[in-house]
């Protein structure tokens, strides 16, 4: 019985040989190809700054925000290697948890939190396919400011993780 269904399966398989091949993603690289960028505002009695991932800045609380440099969301080119095919892959991202993220500088570190993206984050946050191997990822937070934060350049860095099946 067995000989017989193995011939089966292979006779099948010559008679339709679109079913022969196979091809998945081999890897995926996320490249950082602008950075997140909160622009120019006046701290006055504290409140947030937000970008979000289309790079729209708004503000709360006492913050001015400076028109002049209005800050831009952080741009990833995600990336995925494969043999050409139509099969689509999905792959996820996972985002800094609040808490994690400062931005540290002359005056006292500000937070980070409340990240977003385009795609957003979580299960199947994007797809690559064969005429779709690169998206561009964008990213967003809000930055808390303290009442009176010293004025200066405050700077940081945070992680954007890929899972791929």
């Amino acid at each position: 019985m067995k000989r017989k269904l193995l011939f089966l399966a292979v006779a099948l398989a010559l008679l339709n040989p679109s079913n022969l091949g196979a091809a998945a993603l081999t890897s995926i690289s996320i490249t950082n190809t602008a950075g997140l960028a909160f622009g120019s505002f006046i701290a006055g009695g504290g409140g947030t700054v937000a970008v979000s991932a289309a790079g729209v800045r708004t503000n709360t609380g006492g913050v001015v925000l400076v028109p002049s440099d209005g800050g831009a969301a952080a741009s990833f080119n995600v990336v995925g290697t494969t043999f050409p095919t139509t099969h689509v892959h999905s792959y996820s991202i996972t985002l800094p948890a609040n808490g994690t993220v400062t931005l540290a500088g002359p005056g006292t570190p500000m937070a980070v939190n409340n990240f977003v993206s385009t795609p957003p984050a979580g299960t199947s946050t994007g797809t690559l396919a064969k005429t779709t191997v690169s998206e561009i990822l964008t990213v967003g937070a809000t930055l808390t400011v303290g009442a009176g934060q010293t004025p200066g350049a405050y700077s940081g860095t945070f992680n954007v993780t890929d899972v791929f099946p």
